[in-house]
């Protein structure tokens, strides 16, 4: 490997030499190797004190080969270049303030360059570095950046240890942008992808201590990049309207909603507000999560949304809501519970009432019971959030009915005095108490009656009613039971 690049590089500075010749005017002065093909300069009287002013460039290959323009006043009559001791492959003087010399091979360091003119001798700092070439195989990267590359370095090595390397000061450019370089050995390193401003393709150049070797050909493809999405979750029936992060957006078209995607599926459109930044309005989908892509993006944690259907409560029949509240089992339609508890967990499945959530319990599929607090008004309203997104809410009647009863159960020939707690709409007006299919006589307000307990023509449970204030009558419920008993 070696050989064939030294090889090469001798071909180069073949060629560059004969070029150079070629467009250099009859009177510039030579080095030795030349002096028989180009006439020397003419002989000046008074030669100026030399100075340089610049070294165009500062650093060579150790291979030799560099072309090197020197600047500086008092050049015209130059007559030898040395590169510390070696002296220049070639010189020629193009003008008193310019000489194009090829610096000879050389060995890693600095050295000092020495032109000798008519005037006198003058010295610059230069030094030799390896031209080390990247081998790898193209990879895509987001333009955020981040992808590690491992490259087999050739040209020369990266040093026999860590330490070595960190003396060697390899670094290494993508694009012409600065990239973070890791030692693996003496001919691995790993380069980290730094962030692009843009997508399309990047070369790798490995750098030696500020000398820039050639570019690789394998090429860093850049992508968009998507780092998160919000909200981070929407409705299947899509149409929600999305805010996209990430980076390398500039410049895409915005009239092919092909290029930004949620499972594949084309958005319904989209706008590029920045470089960074895109607002996309979701597709349809299905319950789930999505990858959203931009272009070619790369899959990632941040780069998906996930789907929930809205699920709408079942009120087909004579449906209503006990005032007292307490457990109730509901039937949603649109979609399903999960296949299983752990699956309704995961779905993030509530219940709210007034903005508050009540707890839930998963019975199948399709059914979970809910526990209501105490209801006051005529109507409530019952809606599903399905892991944040709502379903249709349902308005639903509320029953008055008996919260509690102070004594649970008494003789059958009544006269027993019990406290009555009632509630929903017109029940602080409550008349017409029964005990069973017994006339109760009550007094009370304000949602507090006491009755006198009617006798009864047999031992057993009996349900305790009555109309409320709007004619409504009350709806059973657990806590309305008085049990009458024939023991005295």
């Amino acid at each position: 490997m070696t050989n064939s690049f030294r090889a090469r590089r001798a071909t180069a500075l073949a060629a560059t030499a004969a070029v150079v010749v070629a467009v250099l005017p009859q009177t510039a002065a030579l080095s030795a190797p030349m002096a028989a093909a180009v006439p020397s300069a003419p002989a000046v009287s008074a030669a100026a004190v030399p100075k340089i002013s610049g070294l165009t460039p500062a650093l060579a290959d150790v291979e030799g080969g560099t072309v090197v323009s020197i600047a500086g006043t008092g050049l015209k009559t130059t007559s030898a270049v040395t590169f510390g001791d070696q002296p220049a492959a070639r010189i020629v003087v193009m003008s008193d303030t310019r000489v194009i010399a090829v610096a000879p091979p050389g060995t890693i360091g600095a050295v000092t360059l020495t032109v000798t003119t008519g005037g006198g001798v003058v010295t610059g700092k230069f030094g030799y570095r390896m031209s080390l070439s990247a081998d790898f195989d193209t990879v895509t990267a987001g333009t955020s950046g981040g992808t590690g590359i491992p490259v087999t370095v050739t040209g020369g090595t990266v040093g026999a240890t860590a330490a070595q390397f960190k003396t060697l000061k390899i670094t290494a450019t993508v694009g012409g942008v600065n990239a973070q370089v890791a030692y693996m050995d003496a001919s691995h390193v790993r380069v980290v992808v730094p962030p692009a401003t843009k997508i399309g393709s990047a070369v790798l150049r490995l750098v030696h201590d500020g000398f820039a070797g050639p570019e690789s050909v394998s090429t860093v493809d850049y992508v968009a990049a998507v780092t998160s999405v919000s909200p981070a979750k929407v409705s299947t029936e899509g149409g929600a309207t999305v805010r996209i992060t990430g980076s390398g957006f500039l410049g895409l078209d915005d009239s092919d909603t092909s290029l930004v995607t949620f499972a594949d599926v084309p958005a319904e459109s989209f706008r590029v507000v920045s470089p960074t930044v895109i607002e996309a309005q979701v597709p349809a989908g299905t319950n789930g999560w999505a990858a959203v892509r931009v272009g070619d993006s790369l899959a990632s944690a941040g780069a998906r949304i996930a789907y929930r259907t809205p699920l709408s409560i079942d009120t087909a029949g004579d449906w209503v809501l006990k005032a007292g509240g307490g457990p109730v089992v509901m039937t949603v339609s649109g979609g399903v519970l999960g296949a299983d508890a752990k699956a309704f967990t995961a779905e993030g499945i509530v219940v709210k009432s007034g903005g508050r959530s009540l707890p839930a319990t998963y019975l199948d599929p399709t059914r979970l019971r809910v526990t209501l607090p105490m209801l006051a008004g005529e109507e409530a309203t019952l809606q599903v959030v399905h892991d944040t997104i709502a379903g249709p809410p349902a308005t639903i009647t509320v029953a008055p009915a008996v919260v509690s009863l102070s004594a649970t159960s008494g003789p059958l020939a009544g006269g027993k005095r019990v406290t009555v707690r009632v509630a929903g709409p017109g029940a602080a007006t409550a008349t017409d108490f029964k005990f069973g299919a017994n006339a109760a006589t009550c007094t009370g307000s304000a949602s507090v009656f006491v009755c006198t307990v009617p006798p009864a023509s047999q031992a057993g449970p009996v349900g305790v009613s009555f109309t409320s204030g709007s004619g409504i009558a009350s709806r059973f419920t657990v806590p309305a039971t008085f049990n009458y008993t024939d023991l005295d």
